[in-house]
């Protein structure tokens, strides 16, 4: 039996949790433990709990909605995503997947369907990590990956706590995070990307992920007042920091189409007008296809870093950041999702994912999915992201019946 969500209704609700955070261009501002994102939050809990769903919170915020199964003892199928947004952000990154979601459960509702497992759906704390960095933290924290201490002391760039923040906004759950079993995580999102929008094709089963990277680069000069040290003598670190920024621009765009990479971020001391700086810190990422291709680009990043120093007779450092392996999502469930959008009439492809989601993360847990709808011209974090209606329903319904299938499974 296939079933098909309410279109209609998804639209209302996505269109309606883009008013919360609302930007003049027409996207959505609601980072980490925001007011905005406990706005969000207590939007989706009164929805959840209006479609009769039980809702918990776990130590760091993340939020389970529960239609249960038959058998409770079963580990449930979980489908989720993420409510917060970049700075500022679009209305369906993360969104989609978290609202299809809960659209897919009130699906099987409506047709009185029961399943022998529960499911779960899930909105994970800080994914963006707009705020609070790095990202992917709920989920990164329920698959044992790093420590609830760890992230309750994150620190946003005003100096503000994560774990202060989550009890300001009444999100600080009482559940311990993960230390259960799960059958399968399924997750809907926009490709971020525009190979289907260019294929005309609808659904995109995911079948692996890049080989993902970054570090921090410091540069350390010489304090001085910008209108009296002669220029002679100038160390001067952001000078230095400009040089590697455009040398890491070169290096990314001398791999395309096959990898990426770019400074993210600058921080640079004292950041007065008077001042010559005499610290910068640069973070940035990189990706490629290939784990060679992505350690080569960071082999040559950390050259062209050795080189400015020495050219410009700057103290230099560079580390680099946890690296995010390849892997392969589990060929049955790639499978199931092209049947299913066969069944339904949509067209699917196969491709893989380039950026991080939290379907990465509980691939340690248990089998994952992850399943991409067009975006319009591949635009993602930012206001103009957009998807179209009839995609965020092809989505939803591929996503509600691979929910079935999963969740009528007898015990393994």
């Amino acid at each position: 039996m296939m079933v098909r969500i309410d279109g209609e209704r998804l639209w209302s609700d996505l269109m309606t949790m883009a008013a919360i955070g609302a930007t003049a261009n027409g996207g959505s501002y609601r980072t980490a433990l925001s007011d905005a994102d406990r706005d969000g939050r207590n939007l989706f809990v009164h929805w959840a709990k209006e479609a009769g769903l039980a809702v918990s919170v776990d130590k760091i915020g993340n939020i389970f909605a529960r239609r249960e199964g038959q058998d409770p003892k079963l580990p449930p199928v979980m489908l989720g995503s993420h409510l917060d947004t970049q700075a500022p952000g679009g209305r369906f990154d993360g969104v989609l997947g978290v609202l299809a979601g809960l659209e897919a459960v009130r699906t099987l509702d409506r047709a009185a369907i029961r399943t022998r497992r529960a499911i779960e759906v899930v909105n994970w704390t800080n994914e963006e990590g707009a705020r609070f960095p790095p990202g992917v933290v709920g989920s990164n924290l329920f698959a044992g990956r790093t420590t609830l201490e760890t992230l309750l002391q994150t620190r946003d760039r005003a100096g503000i706590l994560m774990g202060d923040e989550l009890k300001r906004i009444g999100y600080a759950g009482e559940v311990e995070v993960g230390q259960r079993l799960v059958d399968s995580y399924i997750e809907v999102h926009i490709e971020q990307g525009p190979v289907l929008e260019a294929s005309n094709v609808t659904i995109g089963a995911v079948t692996h992920t890049s080989c993902q990277g970054g570090g921090i680069i410091e540069i350390l000069g010489e304090n001085g007042h910008s209108q009296t040290t002669r220029m002679s003598k100038r160390r001067n670190a952001l000078v230095g920091a400009a040089r590697i920024v455009e040398a890491i621009e070169q290096i990314g765009m001398a791999q395309e189409p096959h990898g990426m990479a770019s400074a993210t971020v600058i921080d640079i001391l004292p950041n007065n007008r008077i001042n010559i700086p005499h610290k910068a810190v640069l973070q940035f990422l990189a990706v490629h296809a290939e784990p060679e291709g992505r350690d080569r680009i960071l082999d040559m990043i950390e050259q062209a870093v050795t080189k400015v120093g020495k050219e410009a007779q700057l103290a230099v450092s560079f580390s680099r950041n946890p690296q995010r392996h390849k892997f392969d999502f589990p060929i049955e469930l790639v499978e199931l999702a092209e049947r299913i959008s066969g069944d339904l009439g949509y067209s699917s492809m196969r491709l893989p994912t380039w950026t991080a989601h939290d379907a990465l993360n509980m691939h340690v847990v248990c089998p994952t999915s992850l399943i991409f709808v067009p975006c319009r011209d591949g635009i993602s974090h930012s206001e103009f992201e957009w998807c179209e209606p009839e995609h965020a329903k092809a989505g939803a319904d591929v996503l509600a019946n691979m929910a079935l299938a999963r969740a009528q499974r007898p015990s393994d």
